[in-house]
């Protein structure tokens, strides 16, 4: 019996049959695409990743092994920068108390050089140090001024002051085995040189400064922020003395080298191992440049520095002769070296000299000490004066010699009293008499004799003309005047002339007769104009 149903599956069957037929190569290919196309991509992804994966690995390993081999390269310079970074101790104080570039080569301690600046990160040109290097009792010192600028024009005057010691025997400090002590030595050495700096006074410098521009607006007030920092030394008495008397009629870079070698012949040797230089070279250059820091760092390492102690009275006294200086170029200040030890030994020493120091501050003993200086052999009222400011704590005194007084009669002398006072080399005995013989010699000499251009005579300030000017800046400036002169001082110097305004100027001499020639030149051109004109009316009515 036939049955639709059956029918129907057969039918059904047969189709399916078909279909599977006809589609199956077409859905065949169509899944090989797929899987295909998946394992592909799986594999480009895995390969992909392998390949970077090695490729990173093969960088870094390249880098390490060019990192090694520059750090072997660069070795002793890295030794080194660490050694020299790692002593710098604070001096704790701000530019506002003490500027490096206005205290140090300003003439009152000839002891200190400047070095080449430093970098901390040759990338960060903002950080740029002002370096100095000197000798502080029995230690070398270097000592440095970070300035930092915001912008090129805007000055920030944050700044950071630090130093270290550079001679073996006292820079190795702190022990392992005796930290305590090493940490007590450590603070005792930033108390000294704060002590030679004198950091330590009970008024701040910045404060002074703000004084001293109330009591004088006109002056000082408008050069305050130029002279920002110019403190006034605190220096060992017998050295600032000694170094003093080799000032008298000289200048600046021959007092250094005559007081380097009196401390070469007879001072105590000191020697340096760490570099006082630039701390920091680059790392990062060619083979060539490496291996040439390689070597300047071994030669460097090798190469010790020796400095020399300021010689003690006592040594002095015992070695020191006039013939041996005078060899040494001191001139006429030879005998006086020898002669002005041996009276100091026999007072006492560096000790009579503290005790100077360690008096009251009263006007009494202001004038004894300087009394008692002017009886040592060579030491006259200027000299004296400066070893009482820069040394012995006496505050009020002013050291006038011919810059300062030529500062006071320009500034502060509108009545004329200091201009009234002035006299001349000339007018001294021994000039009169040289003009007398030079003038027989004239009238002798039957051959006549041509006009010479006189030169300025220099000007002579007596002991009277000193204390009427000490008197006059004591007056305007109160106890502390004597650092007041200092500041004063340094803005006469020629590096810091220069950065003045020209209203704020000193006229020199030569800066006067220029104005007295161009008053002048005007007058003689329009007579000469005059006569010619004259001249030429006479010759046109003949």
């Amino acid at each position: 019996m036939f049955s639709p149903f059956k029918r129907h599956a057969h039918r059904d069957t047969h189709l399916t049959k078909t279909a599977l037929t006809k589609f199956f190569p077409t859905f065949t290919y169509m899944t090989s695409l797929v899987v295909g196309s998946s394992f592909r991509f799986c594999y480009r992804q895995l390969f992909t990743r392998t390949t970077r994966t090695e490729t990173a690995f093969a960088a870094r390993r390249r880098v390490a092994i060019f990192s090694s081999s520059s750090s072997m390269k660069n070795k002793s310079s890295i030794k080194r920068r660490n050694q020299n970074e790692e002593n710098w101790k604070s001096l704790r104080t701000t530019r506002d108390d003490l500027s490096l570039d206005r205290t140090l080569p300003t003439g009152q301690s000839f002891r200190w050089q400047k070095v080449e600046e430093e970098y901390d990160d040759e990338n960060d040109e903002n950080q740029k140090y002002s370096t100095y290097v000197g000798v502080i009792g029995r230690r070398v010192v270097q000592i440095r001024e970070r300035m930092e600028f915001e912008e090129e024009e805007e000055k920030s005057y944050e700044t950071t002051i630090e130093f270290r010691v550079l001679n073996t025997n006292e820079s190795n400090i702190c022990k392992d085995e005796d930290k305590e002590n090493g940490e007590e030595e450590e603070e005792q050495v930033t108390k000294d040189v704060r002590a030679y700096f004198n950091l330590d006074d009970p008024i701040p410098l910045k404060d002074l400064f703000e004084q001293f521009s109330k009591a004088d607006p006109y002056r000082f007030g408008r050069l305050s922020a130029y002279v920002r920092g110019a403190r006034t030394l605190r220096q060992p008495p017998a050295e600032c003395l000694i170094s003093f008397v080799c000032s008298s009629n000289n200048n600046i870079a021959r007092i250094k080298k005559m007081v380097e070698s009196l401390c070469e012949k007879y001072g105590e040797e000191l020697v340096c191992n760490v570099s006082s230089g630039r701390s920091d070279r680059s790392s990062g250059g060619s083979a060539k440049d490496d291996e040439e820091n390689e070597v300047n760092d071994k030669e460097e390492m090798n190469d010790s520095k020796i400095y020399h102690a300021f010689p003690t009275v006592e040594q002095l006294a015992e070695k020191c002769d006039e013939q041996t200086l005078r060899d040494l170029g001191f001139g006429y200040r030879a005998k006086f070296i020898p002669a002005m030890a041996k009276e100091l030994v026999k007072r006492g020493g560096e000790a009579y000299l503290l005790k100077l120091r360690d008096a009251p501050q009263t006007e009494e003993e202001k004038c004894r000490a300087i009394t008692e200086l002017t009886s040592l052999p060579g030491v006259g009222p200027k000299v004296a004066g400066c070893a009482a400011l820069f040394s012995l704590d006496k505050k009020s005194v002013v050291p006038v010699d011919t810059h300062v007084w030529q500062l006071a009669r320009e500034h502060f002398d509108p009545n004329g009293e200091l201009a009234s006072m002035e006299t001349t080399a000339a007018t001294t005995k021994g000039n009169a008499n040289e003009e007398e013989a030079e003038q027989q010699r004239h009238k002798e000499s039957s051959t006549p004799t041509t006009p010479t251009k006189q030169k300025d005579k220099p000007l002579s300030i007596t002991p009277k003309m000193m204390k009427k000017c000490e008197e006059m800046l004591v007056s305007i400036y109160g106890a502390y005047a004597g650092y007041a002169h200092t500041a004063l001082f340094v803005a006469e110097l020629p590096t810091v002339r220069e950065s003045l305004p020209e209203h704020l100027r000193t006229p020199t001499k030569a800066d006067k007769k220029r104005g007295e020639k161009n008053e002048t030149k005007p007058e003689k051109k329009k007579r000469k104009v005059l006569v010619d004109g004259e001249n030429k009316s006479d010759d046109d009515g003949a």
